[in-house]
């Protein structure tokens, strides 16, 4: 069973119970305000009638109906059936730089987590577009096809890591390439996100960049890290940390190439945005230029699930308990009994001698 919002199952553990201890001390209140008022011999009399089961039994179908209704609030659901869901939206494919480069810690907490929570804040922005994923170092591929499904692409977005791809180094070219592979229909507007440090060690980028544009895709690009750079701290086998270091045993500083990421965006049709603050992907989405103002394409998803409502029976188990309190009486039914005057006894007396 699962619950369109399961949060509100935790009123479950508060309205019931506090309604439990307010009926007990409503009870106690009355008790002890009729001893007060009214003198101890009269007092049976006025309670005549009165069943202490009964009024347990209305308080609990009260409190079973605040239980049911809380639980009709959060949306059962069970049982479900695959439908075909038609969005319109852009084709995005994000791609994501996975080399050494991006375990630089000048923007916390490093610069590849900091680029997969672009990217998931990037799902969040683009509800109606269909996302896949490239993750790329020395060479690519794509870790995600093109969908509609959240949490296939966070969870490939999340399953990244620097050990992702073997092979050091950062093409870019190959991760254009690789992107241009995603799209299936033609006839599709083609976004790429390109989230890296910059730091290219192919030539081909430009080139790359030139034939993405004339296949259709336009590129925008998100420059992760600082121009004035930092180490690339890692752990040897012992737990030490130490920094990434070259053939000569230097320490390398690993810097933000803006120019690179600037020329594959303008060829593009794209812009550039340096990965500042929280805004940044809102600008990328939002802006005048940005990805909400590209034409939409349809597309078709098969295989998504639409669980059944089924509120309904909590509901209506709510409603039949309190109409139940309503109609159930508190005071036991009494059996009338035909009295008998003496006028009356005397007379079938007399009939009978």
């Amino acid at each position: 069973m699962n619950f369109g919002h399961p949060h509100i199952l935790w009123l479950l553990l508060v309205f019931p119970p506090a309604m439990i201890a307010f009926f007990w001390w409503a009870s106690r209140k009355r008790q002890a305000l009729m001893t007060l008022f009214i003198q101890s011999r009269l007092l049976p009399g006025l309670v005549s009638g009165l069943s202490p089961a009964r009024q347990k039994f209305r308080f609990g179908c009260i409190v079973l109906a605040v239980a049911f209704l809380i639980i009709a609030l959060a949306r059962p659901q069970w049982g479900f059936t695959w439908q075909e869901v038609k969005q319109r939206g852009v084709d995005i494919v994000v791609a994501i730089d996975t080399s050494k480069s991006m375990l630089a810690e000048d923007i916390a907490p490093n610069r590849l987590a900091r680029a997969k929570l672009a990217a998931l804040d990037l799902m969040q922005q683009a509800k109606a577009d269909r996302l896949g994923l490239v993750a790329f170092a020395g060479s690519a591929f794509l870790q995600c096809p093109l969908t509609i499904d959240d949490s296939a692409f966070r969870q490939s977005v999340e399953s990244l890591s620097v050990n992702t791809i073997p092979q050091g180094g950062t093409a870019l070219a190959e991760a254009i390439e690789t992107a241009l592979t995603a799209y299936k229909e033609e006839d599709n507007h083609k976004v790429m996100v390109l989230m890296t440090d910059g730091e290219d060690h192919d030539s081909g980028a430009a080139e790359a960049a030139k034939k993405a544009a004339e296949a259709g895709m336009r590129i925008y690009t998100i420059g992760i890290g600082t121009v004035e750079g930092d180490l690339l701290p890692i752990k040897d086998a012992q737990g030490n940390t130490d920094h990434v270091r070259d053939e000569q045993n230097n320490v390398v500083k690993s810097h933000l190439n803006e120019d690179i990421l600037r020329e594959i965006a303008t060829v593009t049709g794209g812009f550039y945005l340096p990965l500042r603050g929280a805004k940044t992907i809102d600008t990328l989405y939002t802006h005048e230029r940005g990805i909400a103002q590209l034409p939409k394409s349809e597309h078709q998803e098969k295989l998504v699930k639409q669980y059944t409502e089924r509120y309904h029976w909590p509901l209506a188990f709510a409603i039949v308990l309190l109409v139940t309190e309503m109609l159930f009486p508190e005071r036991k039914r009494e059996p009338q009994l035909k009295s008998m005057t003496a006028p009356v006894v005397k007379e079938r007396a007399l009939a009978n001698a």
